[in-house]
């Protein structure tokens, strides 16, 4: 009976090995059906080795994407014209760990920053996102964090596990975006830090961990944010040893 109990707890400890999953190749996810066939392959934990790509979907949500822990390349969510949230994605702790630094498409652009090759987790033109829910346990990023050209985003609340960006963070042309509440806990970004063109955007409280930016520093077009917030803003993080260079133009005058 020993000898039995013995062999039972064996063969339950090797059932339960929390080891994920590790995919040496990228996914492209356009389908509901697409979402159970990797959840089916990686099982209750997996890491793809490659890039995470979800384009021109009509998911609303990333359910059945649970299972995923990490992306060492980049994550893609573009032109997904029924998205409402990221829920879904609770297990993603890291995103672009495998990237190496952003290279460099040429000298300036327009905004008067160097133009750099966008990688990392490109959230971009999914027209009904109104959250990033799922987003909860995200700590890193890689390559760069870029959330443009999401027309209905009101909360950047998920992201507020989120410490280092190791690339640039770009938040632009985010129309109902009011607050950065949720980056309260960012600490550093390697490269860029710009927010443009977010219309209904009045604070930049939710940046006030930042203390390193190893690039520029562009605040540009939010008609609702005072310059006075953004001079608070660069004063604190020159304090702190910044010196790159400012560009901050066309946000409210006060």
């Amino acid at each position: 009976m020993l000898r039995m109990l013995f062999l039972l707890v064996a063969l339950l400890g090797c059932g339960n090995d929390s080891s994920p999953v590790v995919f040496e190749r990228g996914f492209v996810i356009e389908s509901r059906a697409d979402i159970a066939a990797l959840a089916m392959r990686g099982g209750s934990a997996y890491v793809i080795n490659g890039d995470l790509q979800i384009v021109g979907s009509d998911l609303a949500t990333l359910a059945g994407l649970e299972g995923l822990r990490r992306v060492e390349g980049s994550v893609e969510i573009w032109f997904n014209d029924e998205m409402q949230s990221l829920a879904g994605l609770e297990g993603l702790e890291s995103v672009g760990a495998g990237l190496g630094p952003a290279g460099i498409l040429s000298s300036a652009s327009s905004a008067g920053k160097t133009a750099h090759v966008v990688e990392g987790f490109l959230i971009f033109e999914n027209r009904t996102l109104r959250s990033l829910a799922g987003l909860q346990n995200l700590a890193f990023v890689g390559g760069g964090l870029s959330i443009v050209n999401n027309h209905s985003l009101g909360s950047l609340a998920a992201l507020e596990r989120l410490q280092r960006i190791d690339g640039s963070l770009d938040i632009w042309f985010n129309g109902a975006l009011a607050s950065l509440a949720g980056l309260q806990n960012l600490v550093s970004v390697r490269d860029f830090l710009e927010v443009s063109g977010n219309g209904l955007l009045a604070s930049l409280d939710g940046l006030r961990s930042v203390a390193y930016v190893g690039a520029d520093v562009i605040v540009s077009n939010n008609a609702l944010l005072p310059d006075s917030a953004v001079e608070m803003f660069v004063e604190r993080m020159v304090a702190d040893g910044f010196s790159g260079a400012v560009v901050v133009e066309g946000n409210l005058a006060d």
